[in-house]
């Protein structure tokens, strides 16, 4: 992606990956382990990747927007139907990863287009880093929720729309001796930086299958351990993408629910 800002709808192709977004690089900053040999292919070329994007055509460069990266949980990484508007609204620029759905390896392909799509679209746009939101639905939800606890540097905040993950296992309402099981814990010093300056929302609905295990993640979790957490219940709405005035709030409360003090940017050192 070269040559003059484009605004409106396109889909981009990059030049260039995030140095700290490798197989290696985010399964060091998890603390996991691949079998030996098993990440040897995994890593993809950012030139032969595509992203969905949207640019509000108002934007000029001389103010700063926020930046909504999207991670699907089917293969394109589309803005939903109706949600340009939000964009314009709020001054925000979004970017998906296509081909990072829920078929696709979380540390080959999930996780790292995410890191590669903030560090492209910030070195061309002019991104505000206090305003970074990594959202998607149902497993791209628990991507988001995955990202944005490991990478708390990278992501001021996240939108988990029905499904998201937690890094402690929790009890399951209604079902003694029942845990929901955890994520990989991040290293504390990821943790402390979501617990300071990180604004989540868990947005479910009435009907989405993941709802109880959303309610339980949300008050016996995030809103012990974190400062800034909303709960969203949409009304009468399944396991699907909710509508945009749902989102909206969502995107209100990211913007508005800490001080432009406690949201300080972090100069911390990537793994």
């Amino acid at each position: 992606m070269t040559g003059e800002v484009r605004t409106g709808a396109f889909e981009a192709v990059f030049t260039e990956r995030w140095p700290h977004s490798s197989v290696r690089h985010v399964l060091r900053r998890m603390q996991q382990e691949l079998p030996t040999g098993s990440a040897a292919g995994l890593d993809y070329r950012i030139d032969q990747e595509k992203y969905s994007v949207y640019v509000p055509s108002d934007y000029s460069g001389d103010a700063a927007y926020g930046l909504v990266v999207w991670v699907s949980s089917g293969e394109k990484g589309d803005m939903p139907e109706g949600w340009s508007a939000l964009m314009d609204k709020h001054k925000l620029v979004w970017i998906g990863g296509h081909r990072s759905g829920n078929e696709h390896n979380l540390y080959g392909r999930r996780m790292p287009l995410a890191l590669d799509a903030v560090f492209n679209m910030t070195k061309k746009y002019n991104i505000d880093p206090n305003r970074v939101y990594v959202c998607g639905d149902s497993g791209g939800g628990r991507v988001a929720s995955i990202l944005a606890m490991h990478y708390a540097e990278v992501f001021s905040g996240g939108v988990f729309i029905v499904g998201a993950e937690y890094w402690e296992p929790v009890p399951v309402t209604g079902r003694p001796g029942h845990m929901w099981k955890p994520m990989p814990k991040p290293q504390s010093r990821y943790l402390a930086i979501a617990r300071s300056r990180g604004r989540y929302v868990l947005l479910t609905g009435d009907h989405d299958a993941n709802r109880a295990q959303t309610w339980d993640f949300y008050e016996k979790g995030y809103k012990r351990k974190l400062r800034h957490v909303l709960y969203i219940q949409v009304p009468s709405m399944g396991h699907e993408t909710p509508p945009a005035q749902w989102y909206e709030k969502a995107i209100v409360f990211l913007d508005t629910a800490a001080t432009a003090k406690e949201n300080a940017a972090p100069q911390t050192e990537p793994d």
